[in-house]
This record gives structure tokens, C-alpha cells and sequence, in this order.
């Protein structure tokens, strides 16, 4: 059981939406209709140089002992503070691309799909950031929630369809003010959501 449940609205597909988790709230990313992955940044909320850190996330949680590429228990700061921004309390899908720190962008689709007017995460994520002071030079490494992804022995990987369903979430417990930033993703071109963007749920309980 969580606690009270303090707010809680939908980021309409294809867009995103920025907002602060204080310290000991929990922070749930949720399906609504199942099918769609995010790409979430974190900074510390007074401190905007501290931010969520992907390499090193992946890297201590390995060596830790705490999680892999797919799935983390403590989501760390950058060097040299390394602190644990965020702990997973729950996460019922457990198949998150967590080693990439990667994000669709107006360059990416233009390379990829030859399209020169399509939204992307970096560009949701630029726009939600906004009213922080943060600009597009300010997003950094992404968490790729619900994206599913194989590694090949070669160093190569492949994005496959998200398998994640409508009762699917993570529950993410703030170990410091977290400004956090989620874009439901635009893909529309890529498998990445099967073809079809769709909003993404957010729920913050009370400690």
C-alpha cells in the first residue's frame, strides 16, 4: 500500500510534462491504455548540475548487485556526487532500457525516416523543462521506462515491441527533491510502441 494519494494527471501522447517529487514521495509512471514506453529525466530539484546519471547507474547497480540494464533498484547522480536520487519500490515489468541514455530527436528522425516534422522526446522533454529554467542543451542522460531493447554479443541492439500492459508500473520513491522530467513517446515509426503513441499516467503519493 502507498501512501496518500497527493496528485495524479496523464501526459497526453506524444507530448510531456515536467513537475516536482519532494523528498520521500513516491513517484508512480503507469499505463493507460499499456503499449507505451517514456523517456524520463531527473535533476536534484535545488541543484539542477546534480542530474540522473545512466552510465553510472547501470555500472554501481551491477557491481552492487541491485539491478542490470533493464531493471534498477537505486538510480544515482552523476559523478562526482553519485548520490541515489530515486529507489524502486515496485516495478512490475522489469524490461526498461536503463544502459542507453538515448532519446528520438528531430536529428534522429531526419537520419532515420528522412521526416523533418515530427515530435520527439528531446523536444517534449525541451518544452516541459521550460518553465524550470532548463532548455534543450539541459537534457541529459534519459531513462527509457518501459522500452524494451535486446543487446547483441556484437555491441549492436535491436528495439522491440514494448510488451508492457495496461496494469503495468514502477513506483519510485524520492531520496532528494527530484524535478523530473516524462515524455510519452512519439514514436509512430519505429516498434518502439507498436506503431501507436499513447499517454502515460503519473500518480505521487505521500510518504
Amino acid at each position: 500500500m502507498r501512501g496518500k494519494l497527493i496528485e495524479e494527471f496523464v501526459i497526453p501522447a506524444r507530448h510531456g510534462r515536467a513537475f516536482v517529487v519532494k523528498k520521500g514521495q513516491v513517484l508512480r509512471i503507469h499505463q493507460i491504455t499499456g503499449g507505451q514506453v517514456g523517456d524520463c529525466v531527473f535533476y536534484n530539484a535545488h541543484d539542477y548540475k546534480e542530474w540522473f546519471h545512466v552510465g553510472q547507474s547501470w555500472a554501481i547497480n551491477v557491481i552492487l548487485g541491485t539491478g542490470t540494464s533493464k531493471s534498477f533498484k537505486h538510480f544515482y547522480s552523476k559523478p562526482p556526487r553519485e548520490n541515489i536520487m530515486l529507489t524502486t519500490l515496485a516495478d512490475t515489468y522489469k524490461n526498461h532500457w536503463g544502459n542507453n541514455g538515448g532519446r528520438c530527436s528531430t536529428k534522429l528522425y531526419q537520419l532515420r525516416d528522412k521526416e523533418t516534422n515530427h515530435r520527439s522526446c528531446q523536444e517534449n522533454l525541451t518544452e516541459a523543462l521550460a518553465p524550470f529554467g532548463l532548455s534543450g542543451d539541459d537534457v541529459m542522460d534519459v531513462f527509457n521506462v518501459f522500452m524494451a531493447a535486446d543487446l547483441h554479443p556484437d555491441g549492436g541492439f535491436e528495439i522491440q515491441p514494448t510488451k508492457v500492459t495496461i496494469d503495468d508500473y514502477i513506483d519510485l520513491r524520492a531520496e532528494m527533491d527530484v524535478l523530473a522530467g516524462i515524455s510519452a513517446c512519439p514514436s509512430d515509426k519505429a516498434r518502439t510502441n507498436n506503431g501507436q503513441p499513447n499517454p502515460l499516467g503519473i500518480k505521487i503519493f505521500a510518504s
